[in-house]
């Protein structure tokens, strides 16, 4: 008798344990989800990539190099809106027009650039100059057409330490370091008008 109480009891410790495990996971699973949401809502640069110019970094050395990516516009948008943060610093030209990017550091948010005038439809061209003062840093690119991010930083763009070089179609493709939140950079958001990081 004592031995049937005694298994009676101790069935219930173990359901209560699953039961107990079974919420946890629930509940990370539900974190997670929430997280995971939130964080993409906190990108204004949807499915923008850090990218850098490959290189081994033995020592700090000053680096400086250029970014490219070409593209196609049916027509030219009414608004175009370039979102780039450069760590260092950084410049944007699009079809031969220098866009200042300034000096960028982790924490601060993203240079909103107004480019329209400068885009034409047919084929374009954006060009991110990029310096660094030990080598090291990274580009995040988003350009807005039509209320979306239609040409982000990633691995179809091109770099070299010289402008010509991607003038002539060389290049190799850039390291990507991946998606935002990334150290030490977090999510760069978007500046309001007016503020330090507006132009």
């Amino acid at each position: 008798m004592r031995q049937e109480t005694r298994g009676a009891l101790s069935r219930p410790a173990p359901a209560a344990l699953f039961l107990l495990l079974v919420s946890l996971i629930a509940g990370a699973g539900l974190l997670a989800a929430v997280r995971g949401f939130r964080d993409r809502s906190r990108l204004a640069t949807g499915s923008a990539r850090w990218i850098w110019y490959l290189r081994d970094l033995t020592h700090p050395e000053p680096l400086k190099f250029y970014a490219e990516r070409d593209f196609v516009l049916a027509a030219v948008p009414v608004t175009a809106r370039a979102k780039v943060f450069v760590d260092r610093r950084g410049a944007v030209v699009v079809n031969g027009s220098r866009f200042e990017a300034g000096e960028r550091r982790p924490g601060d948010g993203l240079r909103i650039l107004d480019v329209g005038r400068a885009l034409k439809s047919g084929k374009n061209r954006v060009v991110i100059e990029a310096e660094s003062p030990t080598g090291a840093g990274g580009i995040l690119f988003a350009l807005d057409l039509k209320g979306e991010n239609a040409i982000v930083s990633d691995s179809r763009w091109r770099v070299a330490l010289l402008e010509s070089v991607l003038a002539r179609g060389g290049g190799e493709r850039p390291v990507v370091l991946g998606r935002p939140p990334m150290y030490p950079w977090g999510y760069p958001a978007s500046s309001p008008p007016g503020s330090p990081s507006a132009p």
